[in-house]
Protein backbone atom coordinates (compact mmCIF):
# COMPACT_ATOMS: atom_id res chain seq x y z
CA UNK A 1 0.00 0.00 0.00
CA UNK A 2 2.72 2.93 1.16
CA UNK A 3 4.73 1.59 -2.56
CA UNK A 4 1.34 2.33 -4.52
CA UNK A 5 0.59 5.46 -2.76
CA UNK A 6 3.87 6.45 -3.65
CA UNK A 7 3.45 5.86 -7.29
CA UNK A 8 0.64 8.15 -7.09
CA UNK A 9 2.05 10.79 -5.84
CA UNK A 10 4.98 10.87 -7.37
CA UNK A 11 2.62 10.41 -10.58
CA UNK A 12 0.21 13.10 -10.18
CA UNK A 13 2.07 15.58 -6.65
CA UNK A 14 1.65 16.07 -3.76
CA UNK A 15 -1.66 17.24 -4.41
CA UNK A 16 -3.31 14.08 -5.00
CA UNK A 17 -6.26 13.40 -3.38
CA UNK A 18 -6.44 9.84 -2.11
CA UNK A 19 -9.95 8.52 -2.90
CA UNK A 20 -10.31 4.85 -2.32
CA UNK A 21 -7.41 2.23 -1.43
CA UNK A 22 -8.22 -1.39 -1.53
CA UNK A 23 -6.05 -4.55 -2.10
CA UNK A 24 -7.69 -6.56 -5.22
CA UNK A 25 -6.81 -10.03 -6.76
CA UNK A 26 -5.63 -9.66 -10.18
CA UNK A 27 -4.68 -12.72 -12.86
CA UNK A 28 -6.92 -16.11 -12.89
CA UNK A 29 -10.51 -16.04 -12.90
CA UNK A 30 -12.36 -13.25 -10.76
CA UNK A 31 -9.63 -12.97 -8.81
CA UNK A 32 -9.55 -17.11 -8.24
CA UNK A 33 -5.66 -18.47 -8.66
CA UNK A 34 -4.48 -14.93 -9.01
CA UNK A 35 -1.78 -12.56 -7.04
CA UNK A 36 -3.04 -10.18 -4.93
CA UNK A 37 -2.37 -6.45 -5.71
CA UNK A 38 -3.64 -2.52 -4.14
CA UNK A 39 -5.60 -0.55 -6.27
CA UNK A 40 -6.14 3.16 -5.50
CA UNK A 41 -7.92 5.60 -6.88
CA UNK A 42 -7.38 9.36 -6.47
CA UNK A 43 -7.55 12.46 -7.89
CA UNK A 44 -5.69 15.91 -8.45
CA UNK A 45 -6.82 19.67 -9.22
CA UNK A 46 -4.83 20.96 -11.51
CA UNK A 47 -6.01 25.34 -11.93
CA UNK A 48 -3.65 26.27 -14.34
CA UNK A 49 -4.99 23.81 -17.25
CA UNK A 50 -7.74 25.13 -19.36
CA UNK A 51 -10.91 23.35 -19.89
CA UNK A 52 -10.42 21.03 -22.52
CA UNK A 53 -12.92 21.31 -25.79
CA UNK A 54 -16.40 19.05 -25.16
CA UNK A 55 -15.67 16.05 -26.45
CA UNK A 56 -18.32 14.35 -29.26
CA UNK A 57 -21.02 12.21 -27.46
CA UNK A 58 -19.89 8.82 -27.62
CA UNK A 59 -20.23 8.24 -24.19
CA UNK A 60 -21.23 4.17 -23.67
CA UNK A 61 -24.84 3.42 -22.00
CA UNK A 62 -24.20 1.90 -18.30
CA UNK A 63 -26.23 -1.05 -19.57
CA UNK A 64 -23.64 -1.75 -22.19
CA UNK A 65 -20.81 -0.95 -20.25
CA UNK A 66 -22.28 -3.86 -17.64
CA UNK A 67 -23.12 -6.21 -20.79
CA UNK A 68 -19.69 -5.79 -21.75
CA UNK A 69 -18.24 -6.24 -18.11
CA UNK A 70 -20.37 -9.28 -17.50
CA UNK A 71 -19.07 -10.97 -21.08
CA UNK A 72 -15.12 -10.14 -19.96
CA UNK A 73 -16.00 -12.24 -17.14
CA UNK A 74 -17.76 -14.85 -19.02
CA UNK A 75 -14.98 -15.21 -21.30
CA UNK A 76 -12.37 -15.68 -18.59
CA UNK A 77 -13.93 -18.41 -17.49
CA UNK A 78 -15.11 -19.97 -20.93
CA UNK A 79 -11.26 -19.90 -22.41
CA UNK A 80 -10.22 -21.59 -18.90
CA UNK A 81 -12.80 -24.25 -19.79
CA UNK A 82 -11.74 -24.56 -22.92
CA UNK A 83 -8.43 -24.97 -22.11
CA UNK A 84 -8.92 -27.93 -20.16
CA UNK A 85 -10.65 -29.51 -22.74
CA UNK A 86 -14.76 -28.89 -21.75
CA UNK A 87 -16.29 -28.84 -25.17
CA UNK A 88 -17.57 -25.14 -26.13
CA UNK A 89 -21.25 -25.81 -25.97
CA UNK A 90 -20.88 -27.37 -22.48
CA UNK A 91 -18.40 -25.12 -21.35
CA UNK A 92 -20.95 -22.01 -22.22
CA UNK A 93 -24.06 -23.86 -20.46
CA UNK A 94 -21.67 -24.57 -17.22
CA UNK A 95 -20.72 -21.07 -17.43
CA UNK A 96 -24.14 -19.74 -17.82
CA UNK A 97 -25.14 -21.79 -15.39
CA UNK A 98 -22.64 -20.38 -12.86
CA UNK A 99 -23.08 -16.95 -12.81
CA UNK A 100 -26.49 -16.94 -12.49
CA UNK A 101 -25.10 -18.47 -8.84
CA UNK A 102 -23.62 -15.52 -8.04
CA UNK A 103 -26.38 -13.38 -7.01
CA UNK A 104 -28.26 -15.31 -4.67
CA UNK A 105 -24.83 -15.48 -2.42
CA UNK A 106 -24.65 -13.09 0.62
CA UNK A 107 -21.04 -12.23 -0.32
CA UNK A 108 -22.46 -10.53 -3.46
CA UNK A 109 -25.49 -8.83 -2.03
CA UNK A 110 -23.04 -5.97 -0.82
CA UNK A 111 -22.54 -4.88 -4.56
CA UNK A 112 -25.10 -2.70 -6.30
CA UNK A 113 -25.06 -4.16 -9.78
CA UNK A 114 -24.40 -7.83 -11.21
CA UNK A 115 -20.89 -6.73 -13.14
CA UNK A 116 -19.35 -5.59 -10.01
CA UNK A 117 -20.86 -9.02 -7.90
CA UNK A 118 -19.01 -10.98 -11.11
CA UNK A 119 -15.71 -8.55 -10.45
CA UNK A 120 -16.07 -9.00 -6.45
CA UNK A 121 -16.72 -12.90 -6.12
CA UNK A 122 -14.68 -14.44 -4.19
CA UNK A 123 -12.21 -17.61 -5.73
CA UNK A 124 -13.38 -20.13 -3.35
CA UNK A 125 -17.61 -18.50 -4.14
CA UNK A 126 -16.38 -18.50 -7.80
CA UNK A 127 -15.71 -22.50 -7.41
CA UNK A 128 -18.73 -23.01 -5.22
CA UNK A 129 -21.00 -21.70 -8.06
CA UNK A 130 -18.80 -23.63 -10.99
CA UNK A 131 -19.68 -26.38 -8.41
CA UNK A 132 -23.30 -25.97 -8.39
CA UNK A 133 -23.28 -25.84 -11.90
CA UNK A 134 -21.69 -28.81 -12.38
CA UNK A 135 -24.06 -30.63 -10.47
CA UNK A 136 -27.19 -29.87 -12.70
CA UNK A 137 -25.67 -31.15 -15.56
CA UNK A 138 -23.52 -34.29 -14.57
CA UNK A 139 -24.74 -37.09 -12.76
CA UNK A 140 -23.36 -38.27 -9.35
CA UNK A 141 -24.37 -41.22 -7.34
CA UNK A 142 -23.38 -43.67 -4.94
CA UNK A 143 -23.91 -47.47 -5.12
CA UNK A 144 -27.47 -48.92 -3.62
CA UNK A 145 -27.12 -51.77 -1.56
CA UNK A 146 -29.30 -54.73 -3.12
CA UNK A 147 -32.39 -55.90 -1.72
CA UNK A 148 -30.77 -59.23 -1.04
CA UNK A 149 -27.60 -61.07 -2.20
CA UNK A 150 -24.21 -59.83 -2.52
CA UNK A 151 -23.93 -56.36 -4.08
CA UNK A 152 -21.54 -57.60 -6.98
CA UNK A 153 -19.35 -54.15 -8.14
CA UNK A 154 -17.77 -55.13 -12.01
CA UNK A 155 -15.05 -52.99 -13.62
CA UNK A 156 -14.35 -52.71 -17.30
CA UNK A 157 -12.86 -50.48 -19.13
CA UNK A 158 -10.00 -50.10 -21.86
CA UNK A 159 -6.20 -51.65 -21.34
CA UNK A 160 -4.33 -50.08 -19.05
CA UNK A 161 -6.08 -47.49 -17.34
CA UNK A 162 -5.59 -49.21 -13.72
CA UNK A 163 -8.68 -51.80 -13.27
CA UNK A 164 -7.22 -53.91 -11.10
CA UNK A 165 -5.64 -51.95 -8.87
CA UNK A 166 -8.51 -49.95 -8.91
CA UNK A 167 -10.41 -53.39 -7.45
CA UNK A 168 -7.45 -53.82 -4.88
CA UNK A 169 -8.27 -49.96 -3.71
CA UNK A 170 -12.27 -50.43 -3.32
CA UNK A 171 -11.64 -54.16 -2.37
CA UNK A 172 -9.49 -52.86 0.59
CA UNK A 173 -11.46 -50.11 1.33
CA UNK A 174 -14.76 -52.27 1.98
CA UNK A 175 -13.06 -55.45 3.65
CA UNK A 176 -10.70 -53.53 6.39
CA UNK A 177 -12.10 -49.86 6.85
CA UNK A 178 -15.82 -50.94 6.55
CA UNK A 179 -15.44 -54.64 8.04
CA UNK A 180 -17.83 -56.18 5.39
CA UNK A 181 -17.46 -59.43 4.28
CA UNK A 182 -15.38 -59.17 0.71
CA UNK A 183 -14.65 -61.25 -2.35
CA UNK A 184 -13.45 -61.16 -5.21
CA UNK A 185 -14.06 -62.76 -8.95
CA UNK A 186 -11.25 -62.23 -11.69
CA UNK A 187 -12.62 -62.80 -15.79
CA UNK A 188 -9.35 -61.73 -16.72
CA UNK A 189 -7.72 -64.83 -17.93
CA UNK A 190 -5.83 -63.95 -20.68
CA UNK A 191 -3.41 -61.30 -19.31
CA UNK A 192 -0.14 -62.57 -17.80
CA UNK A 193 0.19 -62.31 -13.84
CA UNK A 194 -3.84 -60.55 -13.75
CA UNK A 195 -4.79 -63.84 -11.76
CA UNK A 196 -2.19 -63.61 -9.63
CA UNK A 197 -1.86 -60.35 -8.82
CA UNK A 198 -5.47 -60.12 -7.59
CA UNK A 199 -5.00 -63.47 -5.65
CA UNK A 200 -2.11 -61.54 -4.25
CA UNK A 201 -4.90 -58.96 -2.85
CA UNK A 202 -7.27 -61.70 -1.85
CA UNK A 203 -4.44 -63.64 0.69
CA UNK A 204 -3.63 -60.13 2.21
CA UNK A 205 -7.43 -59.23 3.33
CA UNK A 206 -8.13 -62.76 3.61
CA UNK A 207 -10.88 -63.14 0.99
CA UNK A 208 -12.42 -65.54 -1.00
CA UNK A 209 -10.96 -65.34 -4.86
CA UNK A 210 -13.13 -67.14 -7.67
CA UNK A 211 -11.57 -67.53 -11.22
CA UNK A 212 -14.12 -67.49 -13.93
CA UNK A 213 -13.20 -68.56 -17.16
CA UNK A 214 -16.42 -69.10 -19.22
CA UNK A 215 -19.69 -66.49 -18.98
CA UNK A 216 -21.77 -70.19 -17.64
CA UNK A 217 -19.51 -69.60 -14.90
CA UNK A 218 -20.29 -66.42 -13.29
CA UNK A 219 -23.67 -67.46 -11.86
CA UNK A 220 -21.87 -70.42 -9.76
CA UNK A 221 -19.16 -68.05 -8.74
CA UNK A 222 -21.49 -65.70 -7.23
CA UNK A 223 -23.44 -68.35 -5.07
CA UNK A 224 -19.90 -69.50 -4.00
CA UNK A 225 -20.22 -65.80 -2.59
CA UNK A 226 -23.29 -65.35 -1.63
CA UNK A 227 -22.37 -64.91 1.87
CA UNK A 228 -20.61 -61.86 0.96
CA UNK A 229 -21.62 -58.40 1.70
CA UNK A 230 -19.72 -57.28 -1.18
CA UNK A 231 -18.12 -58.93 -4.51
CA UNK A 232 -16.07 -57.07 -6.90
CA UNK A 233 -15.83 -58.18 -10.27
CA UNK A 234 -12.00 -57.57 -12.28
CA UNK A 235 -12.40 -58.11 -16.25
CA UNK A 236 -9.45 -57.97 -18.75
CA UNK A 237 -9.13 -54.70 -20.44
CA UNK A 238 -10.06 -54.21 -24.15
CA UNK A 239 -9.24 -52.20 -27.27
CA UNK A 240 -12.05 -49.68 -27.86
CA UNK A 241 -11.43 -49.97 -31.54
CA UNK A 242 -12.52 -53.74 -31.11
CA UNK A 243 -16.39 -53.33 -30.77
CA UNK A 244 -16.50 -57.58 -31.17
CA UNK A 245 -13.82 -57.86 -28.45
CA UNK A 246 -15.96 -55.51 -25.83
CA UNK A 247 -19.24 -57.65 -26.76
CA UNK A 248 -17.55 -60.87 -25.37
CA UNK A 249 -18.24 -58.97 -21.84
CA UNK A 250 -21.84 -59.15 -22.26
CA UNK A 251 -22.87 -62.83 -21.88
CA UNK A 252 -20.95 -62.87 -18.65
CA UNK A 253 -22.61 -59.79 -16.98
CA UNK A 254 -26.34 -61.13 -18.55
CA UNK A 255 -25.69 -63.80 -15.80
CA UNK A 256 -25.52 -61.45 -12.98
CA UNK A 257 -27.96 -58.85 -14.56
CA UNK A 258 -27.51 -57.26 -10.73
CA UNK A 259 -24.19 -56.43 -11.01
CA UNK A 260 -23.08 -52.68 -11.11
CA UNK A 261 -21.00 -52.09 -13.51
CA UNK A 262 -18.60 -48.91 -13.83
CA UNK A 263 -16.78 -47.72 -17.13
CA UNK A 264 -13.14 -47.00 -16.27
CA UNK A 265 -11.42 -44.06 -18.32
CA UNK A 266 -8.17 -42.43 -17.86
CA UNK A 267 -8.00 -38.93 -17.45
CA UNK A 268 -4.62 -39.11 -19.67
CA UNK A 269 -7.12 -40.01 -22.82
CA UNK A 270 -7.56 -37.73 -25.37
CA UNK A 271 -11.48 -36.67 -25.46
CA UNK A 272 -11.87 -38.88 -28.32
CA UNK A 273 -9.90 -41.32 -27.51
CA UNK A 274 -12.55 -41.44 -24.04
CA UNK A 275 -15.69 -40.69 -26.05
CA UNK A 276 -14.94 -44.15 -28.25
CA UNK A 277 -14.47 -46.07 -25.00
CA UNK A 278 -17.39 -44.37 -23.93
CA UNK A 279 -19.34 -45.54 -27.19
CA UNK A 280 -17.85 -49.00 -27.41
CA UNK A 281 -18.62 -49.98 -24.11
CA UNK A 282 -22.44 -49.15 -23.92
CA UNK A 283 -22.65 -52.08 -25.34
CA UNK A 284 -22.43 -53.35 -21.65
CA UNK A 285 -25.02 -52.14 -19.00
CA UNK A 286 -23.38 -49.83 -17.73
CA UNK A 287 -24.26 -48.25 -14.41
CA UNK A 288 -21.32 -45.84 -13.32
CA UNK A 289 -18.58 -43.88 -14.20
CA UNK A 290 -14.97 -43.66 -12.71
CA UNK A 291 -11.78 -41.51 -14.04
CA UNK A 292 -8.25 -42.82 -13.09
CA UNK A 293 -4.67 -41.14 -13.51
CA UNK A 294 -6.16 -37.89 -12.00
CA UNK A 295 -2.20 -37.34 -10.82
CA UNK A 296 -0.77 -38.54 -14.37
CA UNK A 297 -3.36 -35.54 -15.92
CA UNK A 298 -3.14 -31.71 -16.37
CA UNK A 299 -6.86 -31.50 -18.19
CA UNK A 300 -9.90 -32.87 -17.16
CA UNK A 301 -12.23 -31.60 -19.36
CA UNK A 302 -12.88 -35.33 -20.79
CA UNK A 303 -14.51 -35.88 -16.88
CA UNK A 304 -17.10 -33.51 -17.55
CA UNK A 305 -17.54 -33.76 -21.29
CA UNK A 306 -17.73 -37.88 -21.00
CA UNK A 307 -20.13 -37.25 -17.46
CA UNK A 308 -23.03 -35.19 -19.19
CA UNK A 309 -23.05 -36.98 -22.93
CA UNK A 310 -23.28 -40.10 -21.35
CA UNK A 311 -25.45 -39.26 -18.57
CA UNK A 312 -23.68 -42.35 -16.28
CA UNK A 313 -23.21 -41.03 -13.17
CA UNK A 314 -19.70 -40.43 -11.81
CA UNK A 315 -18.17 -42.69 -8.58
CA UNK A 316 -14.34 -42.06 -7.92
CA UNK A 317 -11.56 -40.76 -8.74
CA UNK A 318 -8.06 -42.95 -8.63
CA UNK A 319 -5.25 -40.36 -7.93
CA UNK A 320 -2.34 -42.68 -7.27
CA UNK A 321 -0.83 -46.33 -7.14
CA UNK A 322 -1.02 -46.19 -3.20
CA UNK A 323 -3.32 -49.10 -2.16
CA UNK A 324 -6.24 -48.08 -0.67
CA UNK A 325 -4.99 -44.48 -0.20
CA UNK A 326 -5.39 -43.01 -3.53
CA UNK A 327 -8.67 -43.35 -4.61
CA UNK A 328 -12.11 -40.70 -3.72
CA UNK A 329 -15.72 -40.19 -3.78
CA UNK A 330 -16.13 -37.99 -7.03
CA UNK A 331 -18.08 -34.59 -6.00
CA UNK A 332 -19.72 -32.02 -8.14
CA UNK A 333 -17.22 -29.44 -5.74
CA UNK A 334 -14.26 -31.72 -7.17
CA UNK A 335 -14.87 -31.89 -10.61
CA UNK A 336 -15.48 -27.70 -9.92
CA UNK A 337 -11.76 -27.71 -8.71
CA UNK A 338 -10.62 -29.84 -11.69
CA UNK A 339 -11.97 -27.75 -13.88
CA UNK A 340 -10.81 -24.70 -12.75
CA UNK A 341 -7.33 -26.17 -12.19
CA UNK A 342 -7.55 -25.44 -8.47
CA UNK A 343 -6.56 -28.85 -7.62
CA UNK A 344 -5.80 -31.99 -9.16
Amino acid sequence: MTEALAMVRGAMGPQALIIQTRKIKQGGILGMLGSEAVEVVAGADEPNLKPASPAPQTETPQHQIADRQQHSTFKQIYDLLLEQGVLPELARSLVEEALCKYPSSAFAQNFPNFADRLYSIAGDEAIGALGKAVAKFACFEKSSKPASGPKVIGLVGPTGVGKTTTIAKLATIAAMRHKLPTGLITIDTYRIGAIDQLRTYSEMLGTPIEVVNRPEQMKHAIEHLSDRAVVFVDTIGRSPKDRDRVGELKPFFQQTPEAELHLVVSCTSKYGDAALAAKSFSALPLKRLIFSKVDESSSFGSVYNIAVNTRLPLSYLTTGQEVPDDIEVTTPARVAQLLAGAAA
